[in-house]
């Protein structure tokens, strides 16, 4: 997600072996505002924690309304926050994160929470160390207000769209970004997967351009089908629920025809799901991104190739997971609804932003 944000540093620093960045996705957390207590489209039931007797989440809250919504439509919800940042921020900070999360892990249809954006990459987490005290303490202080709930990060790891098994250039490649973002690499992830810390990981392989892997003799799909036939080797999926990822939206929709819908699909959901990836993360349903409104669907909601295959994918039965927040979300109660219909057709879950500021 942070991966358009800091891909100008990543073209330099892969300029040895490719002139291109890993494309995962751009930052996808939503709002940066507290929760806001004024009534959205839908009106959210208070939340109260088993045995208590005060609701902990107000009505009118925003956030809890969109997730209401989707709840009652069949979607399962996450909520997503950047606790790293919070982390980072100091106790205070961090404390009051948990305690938002804590409050929302009572609304019904929540699963769990997404806690962190491309962990170790360009997040502030500098080492190995450092992220999975990170993650134990994101653990330990969730597991006290949210028993049972499950924690999801993501994780672009580069060194995998280097290809480094091949040799030469590829482990060349692998190195740079090892050493550029160490909590981000193979060993890290691994790392805090085998110590538990990870209940659901939706892992980005850093795919480098077209043209970077024409060089080498292969394309995109090919390096992809290649990347997660090695992830599954490694034995990553018997140590969490191992999911993909991928942006695929654009400026005012996809703007890709049926060939390009049909190789993003084949590439980014196919290559992973055929070698284990139990669902797929496609950011977003709609986001302000640099200036720009970034969505799936035009600003009228018509459809495209890249819909029409996602409904497809959906009815094979694979799962499919997108973000949205209720700032994007229109404030007409009609138009609200149709949008939540229309993200249930295609998605089984939905990462909700939390409004942990």
């Amino acid at each position: 997600m942070k991966a358009m944000a800091i891909a100008t540093g990543l073209l330099m620093l892969l300029a040895g072996c490719s002139t291109s960045s890993p494309a995962a996705q751009p930052t996808a957390l939503p709002d940066s505002s507290p929760a806001a207590t004024t009534p959205g489209p839908t009106q959210a039931p208070s939340s109260t924690p088993t045995g208590g007797s005060a609701p902990v989440v107000l009505p009118g809250d925003r956030y809890v309304a969109l997730a209401t919504a989707l709840h009652h439509k069949g979607v399962a919800i996450w909520w997503e926050t950047d606790l790293v940042k919070r982390w980072l921020d100091g106790q205070a900070a961090f404390d009051g994160a948990i305690a938002r999360l804590g409050q929302l892990a009572s609304v019904p249809g929540t699963a769990g929470f997404k806690i962190s954006d491309e962990i170790g990459y360009g997040d502030g987490l500098t080492s190995p160390a450092q992220a999975a005290d990170f993650l134990r303490q994101a653990r330990s202080g969730l597991a006290k207000v949210a028993p049972g709930k499950q924690i999801l990060v993501d994780a672009v790891v580069p060194e995998l769209g280097c290809l480094p098994w091949r040799g030469g250039n590829q482990e060349g490649c692998a190195q740079r970004v090892r050493l550029k973002y160490p909590a981000a690499s193979a060993a890290a992830v691994e790392g805090y997967l085998r110590t538990d810390l990870i209940d659901r990981l939706d892992l980005s392989t850093g795919l480098l351009s077209p043209n970077t892997y024409q060089t080498w003799g292969l394309d995109q799909h090919t390096a992809q089908t290649e990347i997660w036939s090695r992830v599954r080797a490694q034995g990553w999926e018997s140590l969490t629920i191992l999911q993909s990822r991928k942006a695929l939206a654009a400026a005012d929709g996809y703007q890709g025809n049926a060939a390009q819908a049909a190789t993003d699909t084949a590439t980014y959901i196919a290559a992973p799901v055929s070698a284990g990836a139990q669902a797929v993360d496609i950011w977003t349903w709609r986001q302000r991104y640099q200036g720009k409104v970034f969505s799936l669907l035009a600003p009228d909601l018509g459809s495209n190739a890249l819909w029409t295959s996602l409904l497809q994918e959906r009815r094979l039965g694979v799962r499919l997971i997108t973000h949205m927040t209720p700032s994007t979300m229109p404030t007409d109660s009609a138009a609200f609804d149709h949008e939540c219909d229309l993200a249930a057709h295609a998605f089984t879950a939905v990462f909700v932003a939390a409004g942990t500021g």
